[in-house]
């Protein structure tokens, strides 16, 4: 795995042949990884929050080259945009990445097996030919918004806060309207399969109203945590 150095101040990456890769993971583990883990390692790298900020949203690239020379680009994504307090990416913190995300999830969620698919892309992964990491982006607890952003998170995400405010707004203009017309429009957004944000509030909505009703329907809408906004300096 080559890994590039991340042009964000304060933000560091280390591939797995490094000595910081290795203490890194004891350090997140709290032991020597298991065989379980193992075999995703060459394929994973750790990021380090040596900056004096939460780090919200983190979006680390892998670009690959498969056995037929053909090139293969992802961005994996950890948000907490709604919830900056509830990020663990704190300063000092360090984050396990790997390019299976299943591996991703078993270290962060402490799991003791990998599901079938995610075994499957572990061994497509070692038919790589080369395989290389990044830091793509990073967003801070404050909003500010930094990196190459090779897929177009920044516009991405301003577009889904955008989409999911303006449902809660609407819902919001409707309080004193019919439950009916209320319902109908947050059934509608849940089928919206082109705004994925916009699905999400009006899943959280309608799940307040199917457990306590109106008065709980426009106290969620209230308080309803949107992504916040980000910003480019």
């Amino acid at each position: 795995m080559k890994v590039v150095p991340s042009t964000i101040a304060g933000i560091l990456i280390h591939g797995p042949d490094s000595p910081e890769f290795s203490a890194s993971l004891a350090s997140i583990l709290g032991r020597a990884p298991k065989d379980l883990l193992r075999p995703a390692l060459p394929y994973s790298v750790i990021v380090e929050n040596a900056s004096d900020r939460t780090v919200s949203l983190l979006g680390v690239r892998f670009d690959l080259l498969g056995p037929k020379g053909k090139q293969y680009s992802v961005v994996h994504y950890a948000d907490t945009l709604r919830n900056p307090s509830k990020s663990d990416i704190k300063p000092g913190s360090r984050r396990f990445v790997c390019a299976e995300p299943d591996y991703t999830a078993l270290v962060i969620h402490g799991g003791v097996v990998a599901n079938t698919r995610g075994q499957m892309n572990l061994d497509n992964l070692r038919k790589m030919l080369g395989a290389k990491a990044s830091v793509d982006c990073v967003a801070f607890s404050d909003g500010e918004f930094i990196g190459p952003d090779s897929q177009g998170a920044f516009d991405r995400f301003a577009r889904e806060r955008e989409s999911e405010l303006a449902l809660v707004g609407q819902v919001l203009e409707m309080e004193s309207g019919p439950l009916d017309k209320i319902e109908a429009l947050l059934v509608e957004a849940v089928q919206d399969f082109d705004h994925r944000s916009r699905r999400h509030a009006a899943r959280k909505l309608l799940e307040a109203l199917e457990l306590a009703g109106r008065d709980e329907l426009f106290e969620r809408a209230r308080s309803y945590p949107g992504r916040i906004a980000l910003w480019k300096s």
